[in-house]
C-alpha cells in the first residue's frame, strides 16, 4: 500500500514537471512550499528548491494584486486573475493565475494551489493593438478636423460652418433664442490679388478672420465659406446685439492695416438676417438671404463711388 502510494506520488510529480506551465503551492503567508521547474525558470531561478526560501510577495509588481487575489479566494474556492510579476533579475512579465484555496480540518485556509501561465506575448499584442487604435483614432480626428477647417484662416470651412451651424440652431431652438446670420464679402479682393499679389490677398483674408474671431464669442460659429466670403451665426443675447456686432466689425475693418502696404485699405460688404430656429428652414435659405443683402450693400457702395 505504501509502495503504491509512493509510486503514485512520483507519477504525479513527474507529470507536474512535464507540464508547460508553472505549478505552485503556497501558504497564506506567502511561503512557497511546492513548485515545478517551469515556475522556477519563469521566476528567474535554476531549480524549484531555490524558490522555497522566497515569499511570493518578492515577485509581485504591485502588492495590491495579491491582496485582491486572496480576497477573491476567501469568498470562493477558485479564482482566475491576471497580474504582473517580476523575475529575480527585475524583468517584468504578465501571468494568468488559475488558483484554488485548500482548507484544513478547522475550516481555515491551509494553502493555495495554482497554475501560472505566461501571457506576456498576449498582453504585448493587446498593448500594441490599443496603441494602434489610439493612433488611428487621433489620425481620424485630425482628418475630420482638417475636413472642417480652412487651412489659410483657421476658421471653419463651408462644411464645418454648416455642421456646427446646424448644431447651433438646434441649441437655440431648445433654449428658445433667436440667432442672427451675417454674410460678409471682401470688396475688391481680385483687384488686390492682381495689383499686389495673392500673398497680400491672403493677408486680407487672414485679417478678416482675426477680426471676426476677436469680435465674436467663442460659442459663435464663424466660417470662411468661399474664396472671399465669410459667414457668422451667432445667438442673440443682451450683451451682443446684431447691429452693434456689425458696427464693431466695421470699425475693426476700417482700422485694419498691413505693415508693408499701409495705403491699402480693407473693405467689406455685409448682409444681416435674423434666424428664428422655431420656424423650420434650411440654413442655406438664411445664407442666401444674407448673401442677397450683402450684394445690395456692395452695389450701393459701387454706385456711390461712381457718382461724381
Amino acid at each position: 500500500m505504501a509502495l503504491a502510494f509512493q509510486a503514485g506520488e512520483e507519477r504525479y510529480k513527474a507529470l507536474v514537471e512535464q507540464l508547460p506551465v508553472g505549478i505552485y503551492r503556497t501558504t497564506p503567508d506567502g511561503t512557497i512550499i511546492e513548485a515545478n521547474a517551469v515556475l522556477a525558470r519563469m521566476l528567474g531561478y535554476k531549480t524549484p528548491r531555490a524558490l522555497f526560501s522566497c515569499n511570493v510577495m518578492d515577485f509581485y509588481v504591485k502588492g495590491s494584486d495579491r491582496a485582491r487575489h486572496l480576497a477573491k479566494l476567501s469568498s470562493k474556492p477558485t479564482a482566475f486573475v491576471e497580474f504582473e510579476l517580476k523575475r529575480a533579475g527585475g524583468k517584468k512579465f504578465w501571468v494568468r493565475d488559475y488558483s484554488r484555496s485548500i482548507k484544513g480540518p478547522d475550516g481555515s485556509i491551509h494553502h493555495y494551489d495554482g497554475i501560472l501561465l505566461d501571457i506576456t506575448d498576449r498582453k504585448t499584442a493587446e498593448r500594441k493593438l490599443q496603441l494602434t487604435l489610439r493612433k488611428l483614432r487621433l489620425s481620424n480626428e485630425k482628418l475630420e478636423n482638417q475636413s472642417l477647417t480652412d487651412d489659410l484662416t483657421g476658421l471653419n470651412n463651408r462644411r464645418g460652418f454648416f455642421t456646427f451651424g446646424l448644431q447651433q440652431m438646434k441649441i437655440a431652438k431648445r433654449l428658445k433664442k433667436a440667432n442672427y446670420l451675417v454674410f460678409l464679402d471682401i470688396d475688391y479682393l481680385k483687384e488686390v490679388n492682381d495689383s499686389y499679389g495673392h500673398a497680400v490677398g491672403d493677408l486680407l483674408l487672414q485679417g478678416v478672420a482675426a477680426i471676426l474671431k476677436g469680435t465674436l464669442r467663442e460659442s459663435d460659429v464663424i466660417g470662411r465659406i468661399g474664396g472671399d466670403e465669410f459667414a457668422v451665426l451667432a445667438m442673440r443675447s443682451k450683451g451682443l446685439g446684431e447691429r452693434s456686432l456689425v458696427a464693431r466689425i466695421d470699425r475693426a475693418v476700417q482700422a485694419f492695416r498691413i505693415k508693408k502696404h499701409k495705403r491699402l485699405r480693407l473693405s467689406v460688404s455685409m448682409g444681416l438676417v435674423s434666424v428664428d430656429p422655431q420656424k423650420y428652414q434650411q440654413l442655406d435659405d438664411f445664407l442666401a438671404h444674407a448673401d442677397f443683402l450683402m450684394y445690395q450693400q456692395k452695389r450701393t457702395k459701387e454706385r456711390q463711388e461712381n457718382t461724381p
